[in-house]
């Protein structure tokens, strides 16, 4: 929070915000989508009680019309600051994190947290069977797979899911992609195994109970 302003019961706070969407990534719990920092100013309002509530949550236009936007939004003795938003990023990164282990701790479960990009290893095998698997509009059934070797989990009607990417070879040598989605506790839910023969991805089997 860099200032408030409060007049006739409306407040107005000026800050630089980011936000941060995080999800389970190899066994990581890391940041998978959001933002960087932004300045951004909210308007409240505030009744007898105390109470508050939102009247608007503005942020700078893009473009050519970011740093006349941000003067429009804030006071002139905030102008360093907003300019300069982006060396407030670590610090949001560290609250980021801080609230997700928050979070781990409230549904009990231990995991490494991490606001930064976590490598990961791709699968290797000819560039346009990965194009159809990974992406595509032939295998949309696949989308929720990684796109990497490794795992990624996703809540679906309040159960939790692992998501699994992995590669291997046939018995006749050709490489095999594997598919498979289970419960946490291993229980396989659906499972897809395909044979890269040049570009074409072959399926050889298929397991969706």
């Amino acid at each position: 929070m860099l200032d408030v302003e409060e007049k006739d019961g409306i407040i107005k706070v000026y800050t630089i915000a980011s936000f941060g969407a995080f999800g389970f990534e190899n066994g990581i719990f890391t940041k998978i989508s959001g933002s960087g920092a932004i300045p951004t100013v909210i308007t409240f309002s505030k009744n007898e009680k105390g109470e508050y509530s939102l009247l608007e949550y503005k942020e700078p236009m893009d473009g050519a019309f970011y740093i006349d936007s941000l003067k429009k939004m804030f006071p002139e003795k905030l102008y360093d600051k907003v300019i300069s938003a982006d060396k407030y990023y670590p610090e949001l990164a560290k609250q980021q994190e801080a609230q997700a282990a928050e979070y781990l701790k409230n549904i009990g479960r231990t995991a490494k947290v991490s606001a930064a990009y976590v490598e990961k290893k791709l699968v290797n095998i000819n560039v346009e069977a990965s194009n159809k698997l990974f992406g595509g509009t032939e295998f949309p059934f696949l989308n929720d797979y990684p796109w990497w070797i490794g795992t990624r989990e996703r809540i679906e009607n309040g159960i939790r899911y692992i998501y699994e990417t992995s590669q291997s070879k046939t018995n006749d040598g050709y490489d095999l992609v594997i598919f498979r989605k289970t419960k946490e506790d291993g229980t396989i839910v659906e499972e897809y195994r395909y044979k890269i023969v040049d570009s074409e991805p072959q399926l050889i089997y298929k397991n969706t109970k």
